[in-house]
């Protein structure tokens, strides 16, 4: 009996050779991408000691990364829609990758944030792409399945990459940032075989932006919105100062924090592998709105956990819950999008998820002045247990 393909699993329809190979670059960048956060998040403690700096002071790694979004997400957005997202997504990934490995070289701090923040511009450029790109390639029918997709492809890196940089930091701090360089014959693969997939052209560039504004207030866009929001600034404050959290309570090195993130992984993949029939006849707002909570429970229990694989416990209901989370939010944003406003929207929702993330780690590096770890992980969990009912007052009421 022939074994089921991947399209078929996760109900992606049958796809020709040319969109297969799409699809693949897509993934593949996305997985590149996710070096920027998830792959040095365990590295972090790794780098106090050779450069002499505060555990306040990491979180800026973090925050100059994140931060030329704020600015660059929107017209990136603009972009990918009145020229193309082909040439963007392959000068950002190389941006990223070169920038990326020359922070392996610096010779301060600083010069590693100055690095860092360049990193940031080419993830800014390609960051909506990957999500855009989905939506273009597959139809409506298929296309959560094609988000859910991602979400599992990403998260099988989440089972790599995290203890794989907690591995090469123990070895050397400069290691793991070596291996951004991949992110470089990614662009060229983008440059000989994505095809262009931009929408309608536009005549009117202001009647675009008028359009852009008008559809920013859509009842579902804007639960979209808000999700993205949240889920960055819950991921970013706790994800960051987890690696360090186990390290200091628990006594285990940065490798062993570093695998903590497999338990995150499996729970994330076996949602994200049944996004698609999970989502069948269910209002993919209220799924997310569940999966908010279920991320509270877990952030408020691991700092009562006795030990560090009771930790990977919790983890592993938070990425049960971050399996949902993350293509029903790429879904409501994609569907309530016609093609040719896509990359506005999506690049409006990244806008506001780079706020979100530099917000959190901004804030959670000033509150660990006045508090400790284990407060600031209770204090995320009640946010998104609140902010679930925040969210649910953006629909409409059903008569």
């Amino acid at each position: 009996m022939r074994a089921p393909s991947i399209a078929t699993v996760f109900g992606l329809g049958e796809l020709s050779p040319e969109k297969r190979r799409a699809l693949a670059l897509v993934y593949g960048s996305s997985l590149a991408l996710m070096m920027g956060f998830n792959f040095i998040q365990p590295t972090l403690p790794a780098l106090i000691e050779p450069f002499a700096v505060s555990d306040s002071a990491l979180a800026l790694i973090m925050t100059v990364f994140t931060g030329p979004a704020i600015i660059l997400s929107p017209i990136f957005g603009i972009m990918a829609d009145l020229y193309g997202r082909r040439h963007l997504l392959v000068w950002g990934l190389i941006l990223f990758g070169l920038s990326g490995a020359a922070m392996a070289f610096a010779p301060t701090f600083g010069w590693l944030l100055a690095f860092r923040t360049i990193q940031g511009i080419g993830f800014s450029a390609v960051t909506p792409l990957t999500i855009v790109l989905i939506g273009d390639l597959l139809e409506v029918d298929y296309e959560i399945g094609g988000q859910g997709l991602k979400v599992f492809i990403d998260r099988v890196g989440y089972l790599i990459l995290p203890p794989l940089g907690g591995i090469l930091a123990a070895i050397a701090w400069f290691w793991p940032f070596l291996l951004y360089f991949l992110a470089v014959p990614m662009g060229l693969c983008c440059l000989l075989w994505m095809p262009e997939t931009k929408g309608t052209h536009h005549d009117d560039n202001w009647k675009y932006l008028k359009d852009i504004l008008r559809l920013t207030r859509h009842p579902r866009l804007m639960v979209a919105f808000c999700g993205g929001f949240l889920r960055f600034f819950l991921d970013y404050g706790f994800l960051t100062y987890l690696p360090l959290f186990v390290v200091r309570t628990h006594s285990v090195s940065t490798a062993t924090a570093g695998l903590l993130y497999v338990f995150f992984s499996t729970g994330a993949m076996l949602t994200a592998s049944q996004a698609g029939r999970l989502a069948a006849g269910r209002d993919k707002a209220k799924l997310l709105f569940f999966a908010f909570v279920v991320c509270g429970i877990a952030m408020v229990a691991v700092p009562f956990m006795p030990g560090v694989w009771l930790v990977g416990g919790a983890l592993f209901f938070y990425g049960l819950a971050n399996g949902v989370i993350s293509p029903m939010q790429k879904s409501l944003l994609t569907q309530n999008a016609p093609a040719e406003l896509r990359g506005g929207i999506i690049s409006f929702d990244r806008l506001l998820q780079q706020v979100s993330k530099t917000l959190s780690t901004t804030l959670v590096g000033l509150l660990l002045v006045a508090t400790n770890i284990p407060t600031i992980f209770w204090m995320l969990g009640v946010l998104s247990m609140i902010s679930v009912v925040l969210m649910a007052g953006l629909l409409p009421k059903r008569n």
